[in-house]
Order: structure tokens, then sequence, then C-alpha cells
């Protein structure tokens, strides 16, 4: 079927092979000797663990064509997924502080999804996230560069990173000064962080929608809270496995957020680094959660109903979904 997806990391859907290749190019070390080992380093126990390799990972993004190599197998993935519509997490201020320029890093990757989008590919557009571990620095940046740019490619201002010892609400001048210059709010919560998080998300951020947020079932009233505000919750099953209580998959809440009222969407996160992709995840909530073939359709059109580009792109891709789901009896 044709898919939607809102909470995939651009930066985290860069491969083992590709992260090799380009180290060599640009003659950086990796914390490992082999493509063999830097293979091996992508499975995870904890959030530490991920974060220390993401950010190896940006470290060796040194030129122009990095990017658009990342850009390109990207959108290559979209394609492989029959993914049409997609919203992904980009983090600039990680691009400033390695060296090669937020701004440059964020020009280069729009133009090659705009490109892509011209050519007949995927509709593709940014959330640039604010990394909570450099809040008082990535925060104003990435408030300025929001209020700076015309890029109609972004969409929303973002916050990712860990949530321990990071509370949601250190972001919200920043996301006030982003909302003020006309762009949506969206937030990670809830993952690493409890049902705290996800209402600091929602009532002090004012997110539009929370990335993860299964920790809300955790509290009842901040599940009820994301069903009555329409909030939509963008969830990622085998992220959860590797990096969150859930280990259990049978165990995972996404069942009991749908039979709350709680809208929500399926993502991959960041895809190689947990080992899966769309079409799994889509098979994982079949075969584990017991959902029926008409209510993952459901969520996927979700994507579309919460997603944030225009709305005449997304009502044009609402028209071709549902002529393509009527095709394949859904």
């Amino acid at each position: 079927m044709p898919k939607a997806e809102l909470h995939v990391h651009l930066e985290g859907t860069i491969t083992p092979e590709t992260l090799w290749a380009i180290a060599q190019r640009n003659h950086v070390a990796l914390p490992v000797g082999s493509l063999a080992e830097l293979r091996a380093l992508y499975a995870f126990e904890s959030f530490d663990r991920f974060l220390h390799l993401w950010l190896a990972m940006c470290g060796c993004l040194r030129r122009a064509e990095d990017y658009e190599q990342m850009a390109d197998a990207f959108l290559e993935g979209c394609d492989a997924q029959n993914v049409r519509y997609v919203e992904a997490h980009f983090t600039p201020y990680n691009h400033e502080r390695f060296g090669f320029g937020g701004r440059r890093a964020l020009e280069i990757v729009s133009r090659r999804l705009q490109a892509a989008e011209a050519g007949g590919g995927p509709v593709a557009r940014l959330i640039t996230d604010i990394p909570s571990e450099s809040v008082l620095e990535s925060g104003p940046y990435t408030a300025a560069l929001l209020e700076e740019i015309a890029d109609p490619v972004v969409v929303a201002i973002g916050l990712g990173g860990p949530e321990e010892g990071f509370p949601r609400r250190l972001v919200a001048p920043y996301f006030e000064r982003a909302r003020r210059a006309g762009y949506a709010v969206v937030a990670h919560a809830g993952e690493t962080g409890g049902a705290d998080h996800v209402r600091q998300a929602v009532l002090e951020l004012q997110a539009r929608r929370v990335q993860h947020g299964v920790r809300a079932v955790e509290d009842e009233a901040t599940l009820r809270l994301l069903a009555e505000r329409d909030v939509c919750c963008d969830v990622a099953l085998t992220s959860n496995r590797f990096l969150t209580v859930y280990r259990d998959v049978s165990e995972h809440p996404l069942r009991r957020m749908m039979d709350a009222g709680v809208p929500v969407t399926l993502g991959t996160d960041d895809p190689p680094f947990f080992g899966t992709d769309l079409t799994r995840e889509y098979r994982l909530a079949h075969e584990a959660l017991g959902l029926s073939l008409a209510e993952l359709w459901q969520l996927d059109l979700n994507g579309l109903r919460y997603g944030l580009a225009e709305t005449g792109v997304r009502r044009r891709l609402m028209r071709e979904f549902e002529a393509a789901g009527a095709a394949l009896g859904l």
C-alpha cells in the first residue's frame, strides 16, 4: 500500500555501509576498525550508547556530497517502501557544531528533496530538531535559523535527544519563537521519560504531535489529554523495544492508546540502527499486537491527516491513497 511516515530521522537513515564509506572518504576515525565491527555497533541496549554513535556519525559528514548521498539514499528507501509522504527530522545544530554549517547542510538536503518531488518522487518535508542535551546553544540557534529562512520543505520545529534530566519545557521560549515565525511544533516525549514529559509537550509546548508518547499510558489523565486535544503520537515499535521499557513487543501499549481515542501513526525512527523498515513495523503491529488490516490502513492515513505539509498537497495525496487502497480492498 502507499505509505505515509511522520517519525523518521534523516541522519538516522544512514546505513553502516554508507557511514563507513563516508568516514573512509573523509579520513574520519570511527570507534571501530572495520565495517564488520561497525555493523556490530548498530545494536543498542541503551539510549546513551545510541546517542554516542549518532554523534560520531554526524561528525563524519564533511562535504556537500555526503549530505547529497544521505538524502538520495533516504529517498531511494522511501521508493522501495512505497512511502509517498514523509516528514523527516533533521538537526541543523549538530552539523553546525561539527563545522560543516547547519544552514548549509539544510539547504543541500532541501534542494535534493525538492528535486525528487518535482520528478515524481516522494513528497518530503523536514522538521528541524533542537537536541535536548545542548538546548542552551541549540535552542537559540535553531529558532534564529527558522526565523531567517524561507524554505518550503521545512514545516516544523521539533525536540529530540535524551529525556532524562531534560524537561520538555526547557525549549518553550524557542518553540514560541518558531510558532510566531509560522512553524508548527512537535516534540519527542514519553519515550525514555515518563507521562509528565508528554503533558509538558502538550500543555507547555503546544505540540501538534508527539513522537513516541507511549509512556502516556502510565497516567490516565495524560492519555485522556492526548485524546481530547487530538494530539497524534508517532509510535515506533522496534525502536521502543530497543530503547525503552517495552522490551516485549506484545506488551507495547499501542493498542491501549488507540482504544483510548489517541490518534497514532507508525514510524521507523532510525531504521538501520534498529534493523527495521516501515513494512516491518506494520507487520509487527499486525502479528504481535493483533491490529487488523483495516486498522493499519487507518494508521497509515493518519500520516496524511496529521501531517504538516500544505493542505492541498495532503488532500491530493489522500485521494491517491484512497484510490490505491480501494484497488487493494482496503
